[in-house]
């Protein structure tokens, strides 16, 4: 019945995870970070429930933010005592490293620790004996979570659970599979298509360079005027050109970036990102390029390549195979560009004649984005907040970074 019980707690638990419920009071969790030569880990605790189950409320042994820093020898010793990693018959001494208080359910204490006895020799199975807070809360239980894994092409995961820990349940068994390269491949990848997909200013960017492919500048009555391209070939040549331009200008700043050469702060990058929206768009409205649209389009891209680098390394991509991760995360980032341009090009030639295009929606989509640009520069070079998000509809604001 354990089993069968433990069964169902792990499947609910994957099921009903979501990134707000990763954390919940009742259960404590430990993460492993694997790679083909070390295994480090993290513990994370609610302080309500360590102060409630171990007697602490509202006594001098009390846990609080406030004298977090002061109690945190005793949460390692309390870890120490209370959870067991093996390797065979070998118990693994912990090393602390890190520890933080996160701000979530009043406070959750979290403890960073590696494993030198491995010494670049990872097993095929861990045991774990975990007894967090079970002797004293019945209820009480503990997770393992895989947050990253090249070799399985997990990264940045805090929902999937891979074991539960309960009173009567508590020494486990875990598989590590530290090898297959190829499965790690295609889930980076993966990453980057999401990433494109989901990177909604390097969407914006691009298409504010794809608004007037199909058009062309002509000067009339000493104005120049937006008309259009008589055949599609011409237009798909010049979006080659753009994207050839942005790739390879994003994949160099990518790799640099990414493989630690160059570093730039985050709020810069992110700043210029958002700037060079409203640059591409203002050119819709005002002929500022001028035939160097290849210029603005490499000088943007080294900028958004290391935005790209940003993202790669918070989903912890990059402790391993960094050649193999960069060369699948910008081939998913050009698969995720290819699906956008094969998409909207097409639909851009063929709406392309009429003058409602040209004279409406095309200054009225430059109005937009040159609009959005300006928020999100505000936004990250200020640290203000721009309360707009508020107004937009449930389904808009998610796309909204």
């Amino acid at each position: 019945m354990t089993g069968v019980r433990t069964l169902v707690v792990v499947v609910l638990a994957a099921f009903l995870a979501t990134p707000s419920a990763a954390h919940n009071v009742g259960e404590s969790y430990l993460y492993l970070q694997i790679r083909s030569d070390a295994v480090s880990g993290r513990f994370e605790v609610a302080l309500s429930d360590l102060n409630h189950t171990l007697g602490f409320e509202g006594t001098a042994d009390e846990i609080t933010a406030e004298n977090f820093e002061a109690r945190v020898d005793f949460l390692k010793s309390y870890y120490l005592d209370n959870v067991s990693i093996l390797r065979g018959d070998q118990e693994l001494r912990l090393q602390f490293t890190e520890h933080r208080l996160m701000n979530a359910h009043g406070g959750f204490a979290t403890l960073s620790f590696d494993l030198p006895q491995l010494d670049g020799d990872v097993p095929d199975i861990l045991t774990f004996d975990y007894s967090v807070l079970l002797d004293e809360a019945h209820q009480h239980r503990g997770f393992l979570l895989v947050e990253s894994n090249w070799a399985t092409g997990t990264f940045a995961n805090e929902n999937q659970i891979s074991l539960v820990f309960e009173r009567d349940d508590r020494r486990k068994d875990f598989e590590l599979k530290t090898d297959g390269r190829w499965r790690g491949f295609v889930a980076v990848v993966g990453l980057g298509i999401e990433h494109i997909w989901e990177g909604i200013d390097h969407i914006l960017f691009l298409v504010a360079l794809l608004l007037p492919a199909v058009l062309r500048r002509d000067v009339e009555n000493g104005r120049r005027e937006w008309r259009p391209v008589e055949r599609f070939t011409p237009a798909f040549v010049h979006v080659v050109k753009i994207v050839t331009a942005f790739t390879v200008a994003h994949s160099v700043t990518l790799s640099l970036a990414a493989l630690g050469v160059i570093e730039l702060p985050g709020a810069l990058v992110e700043t210029v990102i958002a700037a060079s929206i409203a640059i591409a768009a203002a050119d819709l409205l005002v002929p500022i390029f001028r035939g160097r649209l290849w210029m603005v389009v490499v000088g943007f891209g080294l900028f958004h390549g290391f935005g790209f680098a940003g993202a790669l390394s918070e989903m912890g991509v990059l402790g391993e195979h960094k050649v193999l991760s960069l060369l699948a995360f910008n081939l998913g980032v050009e698969i995720g560009q290819v699906c956008i341009v094969a998409v909207l090009v097409p639909v851009l030639f063929l709406v392309r004649r009429p003058t409602l295009y040209r004279k409406v929606a095309l200054p009225a989509a430059a109005v937009f984005l040159i609009a959005v640009s300006g928020v999100w520069v505000a936004e990250r070079a200020f640290g203000v907040d721009v309360p707009m998000y508020e107004s937009l509809p449930p389904a808009i604001q998610k796309f909204v970074p």
